[in-house]
């Protein structure tokens, strides 16, 4: 159903549990995240809503809010002579009606086309995705980048985890998973917190439950072997805010997923396909 986001036009998927509007001119933003109650689980916008970012913006100078497309990079980085932008060139352009409720761009830093869908399940929704390269193939670190809000007593659970990495410091530090990482009431006020489940391990699913509110789960297929953690207290956002990010390389840099041998590969004529599911049980 089409409608407005301020002064741009809007897309809303109502769905058995959660209702998604997405910004197709706004780098296909997921906006808010709605549940049967009524709850919001992403962080908004504040007013007045800014101009949409251009390409090559600082992601910390946009909106900080909603749910971002992160690809081919988060960190800003050149590769194979192609400068990527800060968070990727997908969250800056422009995004079109492909027909049969796809959105699509079309990559600016490499040759590819990106897909997503997003449709009701039980529960909540399904975001399904879509990458292929056009003319060689692509080195390709996606991840998804949802904002969501994180007030105290929030806290983040992935089964069966027992040990992260903090990507923050050099060189990186594995560590053991504590109920102290896993809550944003153990930062300070405008800390941040950076971490991705080890990689020689592997991560399907994670939950996020808030006092009052109930939990939102989010689980993802096999394609996306890695899970970044994002923790913000109110250090880049304007409240505190938790990004569950499956992911399709290791870590933030394509050029480090590059070394490390731990990215996804676009293929010409082979499209690589992922998906999402994200389901909300409130109290």
């Amino acid at each position: 159903m089409s409608q407005r986001w301020g002064a741009e036009s809007a897309i809303t998927i109502a769905g058995d549990g959660l209702t998604a509007t997405v910004v197709p001119a706004r780098g296909g933003k997921i906006v808010s995240l709605v549940d049967a109650k009524g709850v919001e689980w992403l962080t908004q916008a504040a007013a007045p809503i800014r101009d949409p970012a251009r390409p090559g913006a600082r992601f910390t100078d946009a909106e900080m809010a909603g749910w971002d497309e992160c690809a081919p990079s988060i960190e800003a980085v050149t590769v194979n002579g192609r400068d990527i932008p800060d968070h990727g060139d997908l969250w800056t352009i422009a995004w079109h009606d492909a027909g049969g409720g796809w959105l699509q761009a079309a990559g600016t830093s490499f040759d590819y086309e990106f897909e997503r869908s997003i449709r009701s399940i039980a529960g909540g929704l399904r975001l399904d995705y879509r990458a292929e390269a056009i003319q060689n193939d692509v080195p390709f670190l996606w991840a998804a980048h949802p904002q969501f809000r994180a007030p105290a007593g929030t806290v983040v659970r992935v089964p069966d985890l027992e040990s992260v990495v903090d990507v923050l410091v050099e060189p990186a530090e594995r560590m053991p998973w504590s109920a102290d990482l896993a809550t944003i009431d153990s930062m300070p006020p405008r800390g941040v917190r950076k971490l991705y489940v080890d990689p020689a391990t592997s991560a399907r699913a994670a939950s996020l439950t808030r006092p009052g509110t109930g939990e939102l789960s989010i689980s993802w297929t096999p394609n996306c072997p890695y899970l970044g953690l994002w923790f913000d207290n109110c250090g880049f956002s304007r409240e505190a805010v938790i990004a569950i990010e499956p992911s399709t390389g290791y870590y933030d840099s394509l050029g480090r997923g590059i070394a490390n041998g731990r990215v996804a590969v676009l293929k010409v004529g082979e499209p690589l396909e992922w998906s999402i599911e994200v389901v909300v049980d409130p109290v």
